[in-house]
């Protein structure tokens, strides 16, 4: 790839980063520090055009919380001008990198996504006997900030956007509070929208090493959960010992050993919250028991007037048209038909959202 160079005007313009504080601001323009930064845009642009141009910019603390989505993760917010010198970065450079990238790696990029990602895993199912499904262990909080400002460094030529992705990169050492150097030089925030880029910027090498050295045609990965496919077992764990090997010496990764396993294609394979097979699909049980919690969660919240209806058939709607990629109609139907005996009102809302009919049409062999 030729090295990106002369860009970093385009990335500190005001055109971009009005553009950028205007992508940042989306859904939070009526929280208040997007707000009091929205009343102050032009000098608020101003004052970071000029920082960006005089190279003294500096990335500001994070606010961290957790989340429980299902397990528990660790966020970290960065100030709300941080995060729209990380879209002026992220939305010049990413298409450009994005185009090195190979076909079969499905997250957080345009034209991909999960449900593409799903269509292409059970093409790969319908030709193989087995799988090795394999996940890297607390990926975010291992990514190393030197090997990944060295595959920066290879992509790009410009000095002062370098200095910039690394002064971002390096913004996580905050987040280690008094630990050591070596603690202090890993991890990135899951919270950034450069964090998803960096991402898979970092396991972009895992993708080619399986593709290209170790020739593995059927081969999928979603940020650092991956499939591949092949007839034979023998071959398959030679890949899994050759990948785990990269991962831990280029990478300074480790494979989970918990969740790496093959499997046999025929009693389906677990996926992005789906379970393939050949010819259908099943929502993943967690995902229906996380699900029916929630519904319980607004049938309260509903009766004591703190959430508007609008709100929970949003909501609803979107895990209904998630869930419709897989061949659901008869679990939706059950859950409104449960719902209906609990909580008529709730299910009156609810029946034609619930009972959409399925996207069985995007699921061609």
């Amino acid at each position: 790839m030729k090295k990106l160079n002369d860009i970093y005007s385009r990335i500190i313009s005001r055109e971009n980063l009005y553009r950028s504080a205007y992508m940042a601001a989306r859904s939070r323009r009526y929280m208040e520090k997007v707000a009091d930064f929205n009343f102050r845009l032009e000098e608020e642009v101003e004052a970071l055009r000029r920082e960006l141009a005089d190279r003294t910019y500096k990335h500001g603390k994070y606010r961290v919380f957790n989340v429980y989505d299902p397990k528990e993760r660790k966020i970290a917010a960065a100030p709300f001008r941080d995060r729209v010198v990380h879209h002026a970065v992220n939305d010049v450079i990413e298409p450009l990198i994005d185009r090195t990238f190979i076909y079969d790696s499905y997250a957080c990029r345009k034209g991909k996504g999960t449900h593409k990602a799903l269509d292409r895993a059970q093409r790969f199912l319908r030709l193989n006997r087995l799988c090795l499904h394999a996940d890297v262990r607390k990926f975010f909080p291992s990514i190393d900030h030197g090997i990944l400002k060295r595959m920066l460094a290879e992509r790009i030529m410009d000095e002062p956007l370098l200095r910039l992705t690394s002064g971002i990169v390096d913004s996580a050492r905050q987040l280690s509070g008094g630990g050591n150097l070596e603690t202090m030089a890993k991890g990135l925030p899951i919270g950034n929208l450069t964090s998803q880029f960096f991402a898979n910027l970092y396991l972009n090498e895992l993708d080619y090493f399986v593709k290209f050295r170790l020739r593995e045609r059927h081969y999928i990965r979603y940020m650092d959960d991956f499939l591949i496919f092949s007839n034979d077992k023998k071959a398959l764990i030679e890949v899994k010992e050759r990948a785990r090997e990269f991962l831990n010496e280029r990478l300074a990764l480790q494979m989970h050993e918990g969740k790496s396993q093959i499997y046999n294609t025929r009693n389906g394979i677990k996926f992005l919250g789906f379970r393939l097979y050949k010819d259908h699909r099943r929502l993943a049980s967690d995902n229906v028991r996380r699900f029916k919690k929630r519904l319980k969660k607004f049938g309260y919240l509903l009766g004591s007037g703190q959430v508007k209806k609008s709100k929970v058939r949003d909501s609803v709607r979107c895990w209904a048209a998630h869930s419709s990629y897989a061949d659901t109609g008869g679990l939706r139907l059950n859950i409104f038909n449960a719902l209906a005996e609990k909580d008529s009102c709730l299910a009156g809302l609810l029946k034609n959202v619930l009972l959409q009919r399925e996207k069985s049409a995007e699921r061609s062999a």
